[in-house]
């Protein structure tokens, strides 16, 4: 169905089942293409009810989500969708009771199960690490008993880092397994192996089958215990035709025909290993640069695909791009917040960085992150050339910190001084 027509009034009904941070241009973006927009989110530190028509406190997790409720709002709507990785399943389900447009139930499942990715990864020939199942200590025992070296430890239904840890020897996964489980609903992990070099991610569109749209995003991580990123590199480059190779493989591993592809993988060569994959946009700002680099905005695509319209190579563009490059800064530092700094001191003198964001408030005392929710700040900038915005991207992060009364953290074990 195309925005513009419903069976229950003049505007399309959206319905979206969770909302995590950074995410409030999906909001404004329904809101331009006149969609009547209906937000169910009982659970996320992240709010938006000011920005949707309407809002329900319900449940929407997958593992114990309000059914009963959230099946009569989704028969009142003409599409679905969700901006939350543990809501994918749920909103699958709902979709097929109500006969509204879905990614499926096979894919959903396989979206917010890291275990089963890599099982359909395996039986479809893709490129990836070698790994295991964890519920025991047992299970590290087995996969220690057949290889060595650096392995990742993590949750198999968490996202956002959230309690993925580094691993180093068998003796090491043993003493963090207990906290990893804990952060897993289902009380199970992966462990795999751990490989250094490029790593980017994938934005895809998929429609009737095809992949019509792709992008490649940069992606530098914090050299640490957990995998926390610190920047995100968007913009023309030589990986697009080999990303857009790998997502239709992806798509034929998870079955998906019509959808949003985010997924993550390590290049080395012509080598392309996949990590995991999401069905939804990327988050930490993945859509807003997305736009300024290629015109495209993922955000509509996303509720395009949910009303069942049919998204094409020749229209999925809807604007010019700002910029050939474009790039998220994110600020990881130590200390105590000591005041709110005006983003107008940040960018002072910096024509290529247009948004600060300050994520810690006052008084609000931080540490080294283990995941991504724990960052300070960011900046967002575009420009013509990639190493000047890159620099100036630099500069107002260390500005933003130092105004804050911060220590700017560098990797695990070095942070940059203050007035720097």
């Amino acid at each position: 169905m195309r925005a513009g027509t419903s069976t229950l009034g003049s505007a399309p009904r959206l319905l979206v089942l969770g909302a995590t941070s950074m995410r409030m241009q999906s909001f404004v973006t329904w809101k331009a293409m006149g969609l009547h927009v209906t937000l169910v989110d009982g659970h996320s530190t992240s709010r938006y009810e000011p920005l949707a028509d309407e809002f329900w406190p319900y449940d929407v997790r997958d593992t114990c989500a309000d059914i009963d409720a959230l099946t009569r709002l989704a028969r009142q709507a003409d599409g679905i969708t969700t901006l939350a990785d543990d809501s994918q399943y749920v909103v699958s389900v709902l979709a097929e009771t109500a006969s509204l447009p879905s990614i499926g139930t096979g894919p959903a499942a396989a979206a917010r199960s890291k275990s089963l990715q890599r099982k359909l990864y395996d039986s479809a020939g893709l490129a990836t690490v070698a790994w295991r199942e964890v519920t025991s200590a047992g299970d590290l025992d087995a996969f220690y008993a057949q290889r060595s070296g650096p392995a990742v430890l993590k949750p198999v239904d968490a996202s956002g880092g959230l309690g993925a840890l580094a691993i180093d020897s068998p003796e090491d996964a043993r003493l963090k397994l207990g906290v990893v489980l804990a952060m897993s609903p289902t009380r199970t992990a992966i462990i795999e192996d751990r490989l250094s070099g490029l790593e980017v991610c994938v934005e895809a569109v998929v429609s009737d089958g095809k992949i019509v749209f792709v992008s490649v995003t940069e992606a530098d991580h914090l050299d640490g215990p957990g995998f926390v990123c610190s920047s995100g590199k968007f913009g023309a480059h030589n990986l697009d035709k080999s990303a857009a190779a790998e997502a239709t493989r992806l798509a034929g591993a998870l079955g998906l025909r019509d959808g949003l592809i985010h997924a993550e993988y390590k290049v080395d060569g012509d080598r392309w290993t996949i990590l995991e994959s999401s069905l939804r946009p990327g988050g930490a700002f993945v859509p807003e640069m997305t736009a300024r680099t290629t015109g495209v905005n993922l955000y509509e695509i996303q509720a395009r695909l949910a009303l069942g319209d049919c998204v094409t190579a020749a229209d999925v563009q809807t604007q010019e791009p700002t910029a050939p490059h474009a790039q998220a800064q994110y600020l990881i530092a130590e200390g105590t917040v000591g005041r709110f700094v005006p983003p107008a001191e940040v960018m002072a003198g910096l024509p290529d960085v247009h948004e600060i964001g300050q994520q810690a408030l006052p008084g609000q005392k931080l540490r080294v992150p283990m995941s991504d929710g724990g960052r300070a700040g960011y900046a967002l900038g575009w420009g013509e050339d990639r190493d000047r915005l890159d620099e100036q991207l630099q500069t107002a992060a260390d500005r933003l910190c130092n105004g804050m009364g911060l220590n700017r953290v560098l990797d695990a074990n070095q942070s940059a001084p203050k007035g720097i």
